[in-house]
């Protein structure tokens, strides 16, 4: 872990303190993919602290910026050493639900949950769809989400311990209330890796809601907004008339979790009566754990009383004053929870003051170099969805490693990011963090293809953003380069061949 104090710095006493305080306070209130092992990184190879790193891993996690890092350090080194109240933590969340609705231009009558995780956050979408019907979920893409949503969008714990603290039995139903969910997983791509179409997608999300609404069932239906491998499905326009022809059979949770999306968009699901899930630990670039759900008030205010069991998963301020039922929740302040939200907002408002047009050309210029590195090691693109330019899909691409090794499958894949994360520095003189492998194909002989991602994020962009054009070029360049003599030694390493010599 490399954490640059500056020591010159001597404005307050003991800032180093502070900041190692800090870092103590950033992986608190959370479960355990948050704790970090003796390297000072979790399970995702993420650092509580700013790194030097080459940080193209946004589609999978983000560690703090030194800029959101410094904003903390500076608002908060006289209350770090101080327990969080409830009413402190009510009082922050709610600066924090004034400033997402500021982002995204938000009407008054919007209800924001926070929780720890984009996984935990679909408890948000069945709270607020229950009204005593049994439910149908249907999910979309299950290898393009959260690897936990398979559990938490039937009701169920994704883990035995959650971001409040409390042991519970990993895939047992969180309250009576979701007892009997039916889950139906529904592909978002094709066996060889295409994308499936967008119409072919919304008429099979139709035919599984008129199908629970004939058994008396009430369906939650989830889209894709941006999702592992940059992919928006079905269309907006596809959900505009889903909703129009569904009503109230089904109540829709759009997942863009990545947070690839312009506050455009998302105010239009709103008004469409969809939740929007969103995380600050991905392409917003904050720390690592912390999500929100954005309601449209109608939802909020037709929702029945939230069950209890909702009581071992989140604290009362990360639900609306207003919310029926959440006075069931604990009364007690995340202190954690909070500053990983407040460092996100910090990267999220510095994003909106970047030129609209200058954000395209920066991502118009990465697009290129990836595919400058695609051509140079001989790999594939995995395909996006075809004719689409929006914000998922210019700031993610993801390889196919197998198409240059065949004997890179998933698993060799995951070794392989395993490895880079790892070992870069030692190899390269430079540390570099990239997304975990997606699933996306099968190969010929059944096994799933190897794949690496690169994506921007908010801080990213906002370092990028101010180059002059030749600069901005040789940049992205450079690290392109630095990035396919990772992945080569790296895959070398992995499948037997030489072992990558030191820098």
């Amino acid at each position: 872990m490399h954490l640059e104090i500056n020591d010159t710095d001597r404005t307050w006493p003991d800032r180093k303190g502070r900041c190692a305080r800090l870092l103590e306070v950033l992986v608190s209130g959370g479960d355990r993919r948050i704790q970090l092992d003796k390297q000072g990184r979790n399970q995702y190879y993420a650092s509580a602290a700013p790194s030097d790193a080459l940080a193209y891993g946004s589609s999978t996690i983000s560690s703090i910026s030194s800029h959101a890092f410094e904003q903390l350090v500076c608002r908060w080194r006289n209350r770090l050493d101080y327990p969080m109240s409830a009413a402190d933590y009510t009082n922050g969340l709610d600066a924090i639900r004034a400033g997402l609705a500021a982002y995204f231009g938000l009407c008054e009558d919007s209800a924001i949950v926070f929780a720890a995780s984009g996984t935990d956050l679909e408890y948000v979408g069945l709270a607020a769809a229950r009204d005593g019907r049994p439910i149908t979920a249907v999910l979309l893409g299950r290898d393009e989400v959260g690897s936990g949503c398979v559990y938490s969008a039937a009701g169920r714990f994704f883990s035995e311990e959650t971001a409040t603290g409390a042991r519970v039995i990993a895939q047992a139903v969180i309250d009576p209330a979701f007892d009997g969910i039916e889950l139906i997983d529904v592909a978002v791509r094709d066996e060889s890796g295409l994308p499936r179409t967008s119409a072919k997608i919304a008429a099979e999300l139709s035919s599984h809601v008129e199908q629970a609404k004939a058994g008396g069932r009430r369906s939650v239906v989830h889209v894709v907004h941006g999702s592992k491998s940059g992919l928006t499905l079905p269309a907006l326009a596809e959900v505009e008339r889903l909703v129009s022809a569904h009503g109230d059979a089904m109540t829709v949770v759009v997942d863009a979790c990545q947070l690839r999306i312009t506050p455009a968009t998302v105010r239009r699901y709103l008004e469409l009566g969809c939740i929007v899930l969103m995380t600050g630990s991905k392409f917003a670039g904050g720390p690592p754990f912390s999500g929100f759900a954005l309601v449209p008030g109608r939802l909020r205010d037709s929702a029945m009383p939230l069950p209890p069991g909702l009581g071992r998963l989140a604290i009362r301020a990360e639900w609306p004053s207003d919310w029926p039922g959440a006075d069931c929740l604990d009364v007690r302040g995340n202190f954690g929870l909070l500053l990983r939200l407040e460092a996100a907002l910090i990267e999220m408002e510095r994003f909106a003051a970047l030129p609209a047009g200058r954000i395209d050309e920066v991502s118009a210029r990465f697009s290129h170099h990836v595919m400058g590195l695609v051509r140079r090691l001989e790999l594939a693109e995995v395909p996006g969805v075809g004719g689409v330019s929006c914000l998922a899909s210019g700031t993610l691409r993801t390889l196919d490693l197998s198409a240059r090794w065949p004997e890179c499958d998933f698993d060799a894949a995951r070794l392989v990011h395993g490895l880079i994360a790892r070992h870069s520095r030692h190899w390269l003189g430079q540390e570099i963090r990239l997304g975990q492998p997606v699933k996306t194909r099968r190969m010929s002989d059944g096994r799933i293809a190897g794949t690496l991602r690169l994506s921007l994020s908010m801080p990213l962009m906002a370092e990028l953003a101010p180059l002059r054009d030749d600069l901005l070029d040789e940049r992205l360049g450079g690290d392109m380069t630095l990035i396919g003599a990772a992945i080569s030694a790296a895959t070398a390493a992995t499948l037997g061949q030489d072992q990558p010599a030191a820098a």
